[in-house]
Protein backbone atom coordinates (compact mmCIF):
# COMPACT_ATOMS: atom_id res chain seq x y z
CA UNK A 1 0.00 0.00 0.00
CA UNK A 2 1.16 3.21 -0.87
CA UNK A 3 1.35 6.61 1.16
CA UNK A 4 -0.39 9.64 0.54
CA UNK A 5 1.09 13.34 0.99
CA UNK A 6 0.27 15.76 3.85
CA UNK A 7 -1.75 17.70 1.32
CA UNK A 8 -3.79 14.35 -0.34
CA UNK A 9 -4.54 13.82 2.85
CA UNK A 10 -5.70 17.07 4.30
CA UNK A 11 -7.96 17.10 1.22
CA UNK A 12 -9.40 13.43 2.59
CA UNK A 13 -10.16 14.78 5.69
CA UNK A 14 -11.89 18.02 4.35
CA UNK A 15 -13.79 15.67 2.20
CA UNK A 16 -14.49 13.20 5.21
CA UNK A 17 -15.95 16.30 7.09
CA UNK A 18 -18.13 17.13 4.65
CA UNK A 19 -22.35 16.37 4.72
CA UNK A 20 -23.44 13.00 3.90
CA UNK A 21 -19.65 11.18 3.49
CA UNK A 22 -19.34 8.64 6.23
CA UNK A 23 -16.11 6.29 7.21
CA UNK A 24 -16.93 3.65 4.88
CA UNK A 25 -16.95 5.92 2.01
CA UNK A 26 -13.55 7.24 2.90
CA UNK A 27 -12.25 3.84 4.10
CA UNK A 28 -12.98 2.96 0.03
CA UNK A 29 -11.54 5.65 -1.23
CA UNK A 30 -8.61 5.45 0.83
CA UNK A 31 -8.25 1.86 -0.23
CA UNK A 32 -8.44 2.59 -3.95
CA UNK A 33 -6.16 5.02 -3.97
CA UNK A 34 -3.70 3.75 -2.10
CA UNK A 35 -3.61 0.30 -3.30
CA UNK A 36 -2.57 1.52 -6.70
CA UNK A 37 0.70 3.75 -7.47
CA UNK A 38 -0.36 4.77 -10.30
CA UNK A 39 -3.36 6.08 -8.66
CA UNK A 40 -1.14 7.53 -5.45
CA UNK A 41 1.22 9.39 -8.07
CA UNK A 42 -1.78 11.40 -9.94
CA UNK A 43 -3.13 12.33 -6.78
CA UNK A 44 0.05 13.93 -5.97
CA UNK A 45 0.27 15.37 -9.32
CA UNK A 46 -3.40 16.95 -8.77
CA UNK A 47 -2.90 18.45 -5.66
CA UNK A 48 0.32 19.91 -6.10
CA UNK A 49 -1.29 22.27 -8.89
CA UNK A 50 -4.57 22.71 -6.84
CA UNK A 51 -4.78 25.99 -4.09
CA UNK A 52 -3.99 25.54 -0.80
CA UNK A 53 -5.97 24.08 1.53
CA UNK A 54 -8.06 26.42 4.39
Amino acid sequence: MSVLSPKAESLLTTLASQPGVTQQHMAGLRDAITSSPAWVDLSHDSVASTAPVM
